[in-house]
C-alpha cells in the first residue's frame, strides 16, 4: 500500500435530517466493530476506529 493511500481520509456526506451514522470500516471482514455517532448539532464527526469522515449537507 503506497504512502498516499494510507494517508487518504474517507469521507461520506449525509442528509441533514441524519441524526445518527454508523461506520463498520467499509470492509465486511476486514472493517471494525460497527460504531454510532450522533451528528445532530455536530456539523461533522470522524470514526475513531477508521478516520472515516461523516459531513452533514444542509
Amino acid at each position: 500500500m503506497s504512502d498516499q493511500s494510507k494517508n487518504q481520509i474517507d469521507v461520506e456526506y449525509v442528509s441533514p435530517k441524519t441524526d445518527k451514522v454508523m461506520c463498520d470500516g467499509g470492509n465486511e471482514e476486514l472493517g471494525h466493530p460497527a460504531v454510532y455517532f450522533k451528528i445532530d448539532k455536530n456539523q461533522e464527526v470522524v470514526c475513531n476506529y477508521c478516520n472515516k469522515k461523516f459531513i452533514r449537507r444542509d
